[in-house]
């Protein structure tokens, strides 16, 4: 069966649906994240400076 979600042309997508569910893997959400050791490190990672630089820019804002 079509996917049918709204594309950003605002036609419906024509994609075929994964199985058991109702919209394709663009717009179902196939992926699962990190699920090895290293991956869950190297998002751990970019999650802790991705965090500390919009501290850092919070508070050099002007009060």
């Amino acid at each position: 069966m079509p996917c049918g979600a709204k594309t950003r042309k605002g036609m419906p997508c024509r994609c075929k649906s994964e199985p058991g569910k109702r919209r394709c893997k663009f717009h179902g959400g196939m992926s699962t994240g990190a699920r090895t050791p290293e991956g869950l490190a190297r998002i751990r990672e970019a999650q802790r400076k991705r965090w500390a630089r919009w501290r850092a820019e919070r508070d050099a804002q002007p009060h």
